[in-house]
């Protein structure tokens, strides 16, 4: 009889879809013990796993839910331990080494980790792009940033609109503080996003923090799924964002009643223009630089 353990770890790379499947198809301690784990019953579903034979045919998924119950409780030694022990049996099977790098990270063994990241490069399935996504999230969490974005470009040449890729390498653009890179990715994902909030946030963070504050701008006016006052919330960062990039204040002879967008318009006209004063509503202002 063919091992489920191995019928099921043959391809899959992901514990969580490894875990639905077990409930329709392993016994009743594997279905209680999926029941407290899904409901984040770590220590109840240890118990569980207790009780079930080591000399079971398929005594590896229990192995494989324990770990990720004590990797659930923060014990990433001996979830490792247990890893380790499936990686020898199983040195291909990219699930055990993706979790290896986060056990190692969460140690704050970096070097370790590092080093189980050079194994699952070399074993990820480059046709799979749902698990090169999870590899340059790997990368991300580690600090491997080149390499994350190497990988987020093999899957955007055969795909420019694969949203989780754009969503990674605009994460790699910020750390990198790669305002080119920013700005294209905030380009093409508002693109995109249509009537996702998320995206178009994320779009309008890239532009406003690659400088690009008329397109930050014009991507909140143009955003039909926000309310008045989160639109207003935005604007004041903005505002706020190019006094603090360009280390300047404006300075008025009085009083005058300006709405946020006529402030705004004052700084894109210093910042595209060069305009350093003039009027408006009747009020003199200047843009003078910080000390």
């Amino acid at each position: 009889m063919i091992s489920i353990f191995h019928l099921f770890f043959k391809k899959t790379i992901y514990s969580s879809l490894i875990l639905n499947l077990i409930g329709d198809i392993l016994n009743f301690k594997f279905k209680e013990c999926k029941t407290e784990f899904d409901g984040g019953n770590f220590e109840e579903a240890l118990d569980i796993l207790g009780e079930i034979e080591n000399d079971d045919e398929d005594y590896k998924f229990a192995l494989m839910l324990k770990y990720n119950c004590l990797m659930g409780l923060g014990c990433y030694g001996d979830a490792l331990t247990i890893i380790n022990m499936l990686i020898h049996e199983n040195p291909y099977m990219s699930l055990f080494w993706f979790d290896k790098v986060k056990c190692h990270y969460f140690l704050k063994d970096l070097t370790n980790a590092a080093g189980a990241l050079y194994h699952v490069e070399h074993i990820i399935d480059l046709k799979d792009v749902v698990e090169i996504i999870d590899f340059v999230k790997l990368c991300n969490m580690i600090g491997e940033h080149v390499i994350a974005l190497k990988y987020c470009n093999i899957v955007l040449d055969t795909d420019e609109n694969q949203i989780d890729a754009l969503l990674e390498k605009s994460l790699i653009s910020n750390i990198i503080d790669d305002k080119n890179m920013m700005n294209e990715c905030g380009d093409k994902l508002f693109e995109l996003s249509g009537d996702n909030l998320s995206l178009l946030m994320v779009s309008f963070a890239l532009k406003l923090f690659s400088g690009m504050y008329r397109d930050s701008f014009n991507i909140i006016l143009n955003i039909n799924c926000m309310d008045s006052k989160m639109g207003l919330i935005l604007k004041k960062i903005i505002y706020n964002q190019m006094l603090c990039d360009l280390n300047i204040q404006i300075v008025m002879e009085s009083n005058a009643e300006l709405t946020i967008d006529e402030f705004i318009l004052l700084l894109f006209d210093y910042r595209y223009y060069g305009v350093e004063s003039g009027e408006v509503k009747n009020v003199r202002y200047m843009i003078v630089k910080q000390d």
